[in-house]
């Protein structure tokens, strides 16, 4: 038998991982078997073990790309700007949210449910549970870090906690990925204009707000 090139495996990978994700989103994770991932992908039901140990494997993956189609781009704004505020980056926590429209919107929402899904395995999945723990403590860490050089550059508020800011913000996006899967939210917009109007943070740098005040 002919060995696979790199990038048939690497398609091979991804055909497998977009029929979990189906799978799951459709049916959840503990409803979903092996074979029948296999058979969404159109592989023989062997296929799968080739690229992953098992179905909780899957369940890491599939979990890990929801949270990154949502985060991804936050962190993309961080790393872009030393002069974020709070309300820029709830900006672009409801740009990641707002529904797509076109071939993406299916996925997105398969997406968010299976991220809505994998919080109730964490509470009965400890390889999961560490997975999800290493990546929320991680973006909170860059979250903060962009908190603390905005404070240093004026955009956000001296008192200000940029960790405990940072777990409210990480808290708002985790909100409405579960109003959006769960309870079908869409008007993301309008929800953004109000956490900034709670929060102060309209986009203004502290200078903007010192004019206005004075």
């Amino acid at each position: 038998m002919p060995r696979l090139s790199q990038n048939r495996r690497t398609a091979n990978r991804a055909a497998i991982v977009d029929a979990a994700r189906r799978c799951f989103a459709r049916n959840g994770y503990h409803q979903t078997s092996m074979p029948q991932i296999a058979a969404e992908a159109g592989i023989s039901t062997g296929a799968p073990y080739r690229y992953f140990s098992g179905k909780e494997d899957l369940v890491v993956e599939v979990a890990q790309l929801a949270f990154e189609s949502v985060f991804t781009p936050i962190m993309r704004l961080v790393e872009e700007s030393d002069e974020i505020t709070v309300g820029d980056l709830v900006g672009r926590a409801a740009q990641a949210l707002t529904p797509p429209t076109g071939a993406g919107a299916a996925e997105q929402a398969e997406l968010l449910r299976c991220g809505v899904d994998a919080w109730g395995e964490l509470l009965r999945n400890d390889h999961l549970r560490a997975h999800a723990i290493e990546g929320l403590d991680r973006t909170v860490e860059h979250l903060a870090q962009a908190l603390r050089r905005g404070q240093a550059n004026g955009s956000v508020p001296d008192d200000l906690d940029p960790g405990n800011t940072a777990r409210i913000i990480v808290a708002f996006v985790h909100g409405l990925m579960l109003q959006r899967a769960a309870f079908g939210l869409t008007d993301v917009e309008s929800l953004v204009r109000e956490a900034r109007t709670l929060t102060g943070q309209s986009g203004q740098r502290r200078g903007d707000r010192a004019g206005v005040e004075e």
